[in-house]
């Protein structure tokens, strides 16, 4: 569900511009719930993290995520369990974080909702791994920071569909997705221009 904010609703508009021809409907879910959609032929398409392999669906890597810590604390540092809230990014994210951060396994707040997490610390304050995307203007306004050298977890997302669906609506859909994917990545780090003193 944290795609949704705001890979897939970038997606919509997209589509909405550039396919209206396509009618959309929009379907949230758990991943086991939304393969068994798109294997069934309910659903075109399934935008998941850790998709499982299953035969007759094909599975193209979309966007490889990397949630940032971030806190409003005033010194950005490695937060205290009370202050801390712990985004459900699934068992892959959660097996790494316990690994780095084993005092947070006691975290005061979890959020099996990546934007509810995000709202709660911006009223209440507190740090979380969040979509850099997602916390952009954020920090740009100053009511965040990112906790330098934090770890950094690879999260990629996948889009999921049939190998026997419809070509004009398939494509589409991953020329939408990979425009939106791609606008969101961060950009490259800029190179400083060389000074010569005289």
């Amino acid at each position: 569900m944290t795609l949704w904010d705001p890979l897939l609703v970038d997606w919509l508009q997209w589509m909405h511009r550039s396919a209206p021809h396509l009618a959309l409907r929009t379907a949230v879910a758990a991943p086991a719930d939304l393969l068994e959609q798109v294997a069934d032929g309910v659903l075109d398409l399934a935008v998941i993290y850790a998709p499982q392999q299953r035969p007759g669906l094909k599975i193209e890597l979309l966007i490889e995520d990397r949630p940032v810590l971030v806190t409003s604390a005033r010194r950005a540092s490695v937060p205290r369990a009370a202050d801390y809230v712990f985004v459900d990014w699934g068992t892959e994210f959660a097996a790494q974080h316990h690994l780095a951060f084993p005092q947070l396994a006691n975290a005061a707040t979890t959020a099996g909702f990546g934007p509810l997490g995000l709202a709660f610390i911006l009223e209440a304050g507190g740090a979380g791994y969040f979509r850099a995307s997602a916390v952009r203007k954020h920090l740009a306004a100053g009511r965040l920071r990112v906790v330098a050298d934090a770890p950094v977890f690879l999260h990629p997302a996948y889009a999921v569909y049939a190998e026997a669906a419809d070509a004009k609506i398939i494509t589409p859909a991953l020329t939408g997705l990979g425009h939106v994917a791609a606008a969101e990545a961060p950009a490259p780090p800029r190179k400083r221009k060389a000074s010569a003193s005289r």
